[in-house]
C-alpha cells in the first residue's frame, strides 16, 4: 500500500531540483576537463584588460603624430627629423613591462620598420621586419581591430599587442608593442589564481547547493513523516488536508470505511486497548492494498481508502471492498481474555470523475457510508450518481467546522425566590435563517467521531462566553462518552479557573460505564467542577446508580415533571426522587415547568430549582436580560 517513493511522487519539484543539480555538476566537470581551452580564452581576456591603458594612450599619440604628416609613411621614410620626433613621442608609452615599441608598414606581403623606440636593437626605417606570427598581422589588417597574443616562439618576450593605424578606411601601418617575459609571468600567476578562485568558488557553491538541497529535502521528508502513523505506515488526515490540490482524485476509486459500534470497545476496554484494535485493523486492511493505493486515517475509527484505477476495473474494485469487509468480519481480535468480533461499513464512489473536487468526492462516499450505517451496517453501499442524494452528514461536518454552531441559554431559577441560579447552554446550529435543534443533529452523529468534535466546539464556544462575561454562570451537557474522553477532560482541566461558573450535566446512555464515569467525575471535582445528572427518569436512568456517582445536582426529566399535576405515578416518582436527594445532599432541578401549579407542587417536595417556558424560553446570549450582572 504505502511505498517509500510516495513522498517524491507527490513532490516532483525535488526530482527537478535533483536533475538540475546533476546537470550543474556535469557542466562543471566538463569545463574542468576542457580547462586548457578556457584558460586560453581567459588569458586573452586578461591580456585585453592589461593593455587597456596603453590602448587608450597610444590612440592619443598616434592621432598627434598622424597630424604632422600629409603622407604618414612617405614623410617618415624621407624626413629623419620627423621620424626622430615621432619616436620620441612614442617612447612616452614605454614602461618597465614593455620590451619594445615600434611601427611597421606593409608592402605587398612583407613588413618593414618605420619607427622604433628600442635603443639597443633598433630597427632602421625601411629595414625588413620578419614577424614570428605573421597571420596576426593579416588578421589585424583585415579586421582593423587590435590583436593580443602570447609569444610562444620568442623566449625573452611575453606577449605582443598589434594595433592597426588606419587612414581613409585602409590599414597603412601597425603599432607593435612587445611586453617582457616578466609581465607574462605576472599575468600567468594572476590567471592561475583566477582559475583556482573560480573553481574553488564553484566547488563551494556546489557543496552549498548540495547541502541546501539535502536540508530542504530532509526537512520536507521529516514533515512528510509526521503525516504517517509509524506503526502502520498509513497517513493521518493532516496529509490529506495539506495535499488536497496535489492528489488527482479522478485516478482513484474512493471508499470511506467505518468500524461498526467501535465506541463500545473503548468503553469496555479503555482507550489504550481501543487504539491497539484500530492499529491491528489498519494493518490488516493496508495489507490488502496495492503500492499505488493510499490509506488515510480519516477520523477515529473512520478510514479513507484510495484505490488506483490503473490497477483495477469497477468490478475488481467492488470485489476488493467485499474482501476487506469479509476479512474484518472473520477477524478474531484478542483483548485481555476476550475475543472480539467486529464488522465494518463501507461507502464508496466509483465514478470519481463526476465529482467537482476531492472534497466533493469524499462527501459522496460519505453519503453512501451514511446510508450503509442506517440500513443495517456490515455492508457496502455505492454512491448513485443518477439520484440527487442529500449529503446531510457531510453538511453537518461543514457546519460544525464552520462558525454556524451557537448556544441558546435557558435560565434555571430558584422556585422559592425566582432568583436566577444559572443558565443551561443548549446547542443550536444556524443554517441560514433556519435553526437546527439537537434532536435533528445528534442521531446522525451517533457512534461517530464527529460527536466528539461537536462536544469540543460546544465547550470552546462557552469558554469564550465565560471569559468575556465574568458574571455569566452556565451548565453544559456532556454525554457519558464525552466524560471518559481524554481530550475533553484535558480542556476542562486547562480551564479549571472557570469551574465555579460552569456546571457539568451528564446525559446517561445505554452504554455508560459507571466505574469510568465516576473516575472522571472525581477528576473534575478536584478541579472544582460541580456535576449534575441530566434527564433523570428517562429511558436509561437507574436510581441505584446514583449511589455510585458523586454528583451535586439531579435534573428530573421533563416528561415526568409535566405530568405531576394529574398523574399519581409521576407525582409519587418525583416525590421519591426529591426525598432521596434531600437525604444525600443532592440539589434537584425540575425541567419543563410551564404552570404555577407545577411550581407549587415541586416546592412542596422541597425541590429547589426549576426551568421551563414558565420562566423563559432559551435565547441567544445577546438577547438575555442582563439583570444578573
Amino acid at each position: 500500500m504505502y511505498n517509500k517513493w510516495v513522498f517524491l511522487n507527490s513532490n516532483k519539484i525535488y526530482y527537478y531540483m535533483l536533475v538540475g543539480y546533476i546537470v550543474l555538476v556535469v557542466s562543471v566537470f566538463y569545463v574542468y576537463n576542457n580547462i586548457s581551452t578556457y584558460e586560453k580564452d581567459l588569458k586573452n581576456i586578461l591580456l585585453n584588460q592589461s593593455i587597456s591603458d596603453i590602448d587608450d594612450s597610444s590612440n592619443k599619440v598616434l592621432i598627434k603624430i598622424l597630424k604632422k604628416s600629409f603622407n604618414f609613411i612617405n614623410d617618415n621614410m624621407t624626413n629623419a627629423q620627423l621620424r626622430e620626433e615621432n619616436e620620441i613621442a612614442l617612447s612616452v608609452l614605454v614602461t618597465r613591462n614593455i620590451r619594445s615599441l615600434y611601427i611597421v608598414f606593409p608592402i605587398q606581403d612583407k613588413l618593414y620598420y618605420l619607427l622604433d623606440t628600442d635603443k639597443i636593437d633598433k630597427g632602421e626605417a625601411g629595414e625588413l621586419f620578419l614577424p614570428a606570427q605573421a597571420h596576426y598581422f593579416r588578421k589585424v589588417k583585415t579586421t582593423q581591430k587590435h590583436q593580443t597574443f602570447i609569444q610562444d616562439t620568442i623566449t625573452d618576450l611575453g606577449y605582443t599587442l598589434i594595433k592597426p593605424i588606419v587612414e581613409n578606411n585602409k590599414t597603412i601601418a601597425f603599432l607593435v608593442v612587445d611586453y617582457t617575459i616578466n609581465s607574462l609571468s605576472t599575468l600567468a600567476s594572476l590567471l592561475k589564481l583566477s582559475v583556482h578562485i573560480i573553481f574553488i568558488s564553484l566547488a563551494i557553491g556546489m557543496i552549498f547547493l548540495l547541502l541546501l538541497f539535502v536540508y530542504i529535502l530532509r526537512t520536507s521528508y521529516m514533515k512528510h513523516q509526521i503525516y504517517k502513523n509509524p506503526k502502520t505506515n498509513t497517513f493521518y488526515r493532516t496529509y490529506l488536508s495539506d495535499n488536497y490540490e496535489k492528489i488527482d482524485f479522478t485516478k482513484y476509486y474512493i471508499a470511506l470505511a467505518d468500524i461498526d459500534f467501535f465506541k463500545r470497545v473503548n468503553n469496555l476496554y479503555g482507550q489504550e486497548n481501543g487504539d491497539k484494535v484500530i492499529t491491528s485493523i489498519i494493518k490488516q486492511i493496508a495489507g490488502m492494498l496495492g503500492e499505488d493505493d493510499m490509506f488515510i486515517q480519516y477520523g477515529g475509527e473512520e478510514f479513507l481508502l484510495f484505490f488506483a484505477k490503473k490497477n483495477l476495473d469497477d468490478q475488481r474494485f467492488k470485489h476488493k471492498l467485499e474482501d476487506i469487509r469479509i476479512m474484518i468480519e472473520r477477524l478474531n481480535i484478542y483483548i485481555e481474555k476476550d475475543t472480539l468480533k467486529l464488522t465494518i461499513s463501507i461507502g464508496a464512489l466509483i465514478n470519481t470523475e463526476v465529482a467537482r473536487s476531492l472534497q466533493d468526492a469524499i462527501q459522496k462516499a460519505d453519503t453512501a457510508l451514511y446510508e450503509c450505517k442506517h440500513n443495517g451496517r456490515n455492508s457496502i453501499r455505492y454512491f448513485d450518481i443518477t439520484q440527487k442524494t442529500r449529503l446531510y452528514r457531510e453538511k453537518l461536518k461543514e457546519m460544525i467546522d464552520g462558525d454556524k454552531l451557537v448556544c441558546y441559554y435557558q435560565p434555571i431559577r430558584s422556585l422559592e425566590s425566582g432568583k436566577l441560579h444559572h443558565y443551561e447552554a443548549l446547542l443550536r446550529i444556524e443554517d441560514g435563517k433556519n435553526i437546527i435543534f439537537p434532536d435533528k443533529i445528534l442521531p446522525d452523529l451517533e457512534d461517530s467521531y464527529l460527536y466528539s468534535r461537536l462536544t469540543m466546539k460546544v465547550i470552546e464556544y462557552n469558554l469564550v462566553k465565560l471569559r468575556q462575561d465574568e458574571n455569566f454562570k452556565i451548565s453544559i451537557n456532556l454525554s457519558a462518552d464525552d466524560l471518559v474522553n481524554d481530550s475533553v477532560l484535558e480542556v476542562l482541566a486547562q480551564n479549571a479557573d472557570l469551574s465555579d461558573r460552569m456546571l457539568i450535566e451528564i446525559l446517561e446512555t445505554k452504554s455508560i460505564d459507571y466505574q469510568k464515569v465516576e473516575f472522571s467525575i472525581q477528576k473534575l471535582k478536584l478541579f472544582g467542577y460541580q456535576i449534575c445528572i441530566d434527564d433523570f427518569g428517562s429511558g436509561y436512568s437507574n436510581l441505584n446508580h446514583l449511589l455510585n456517582l458523586s454528583i451535586d445536582y439531579l435534573k428530573i426529566d421533563g416528561s415526568i415533571i409535566k405530568e405531576i399535576a394529574h398523574d399519581k405515578k409521576a407525582y409519587s416518582i418525583v416525590k421519591t426522587f426529591a426525598l432521596f436527594c434531600q437525604q444525600n445532599d443532592i440539589h434537584v432541578i425540575a425541567e419543563y415547568i410551564d404552570h404555577q401549579e407545577t411550581v407549587d407542587i415541586l416546592k412542596s417536595f422541597g425541590i429547589e430549582y426549576g426551568q421551563g417556558f414558565y420562566f423563559s424560553k432559551a435565547k441567544p446570549y445577546q438577547m438575555l436580560s442582563k439583570s444578573y450582572l
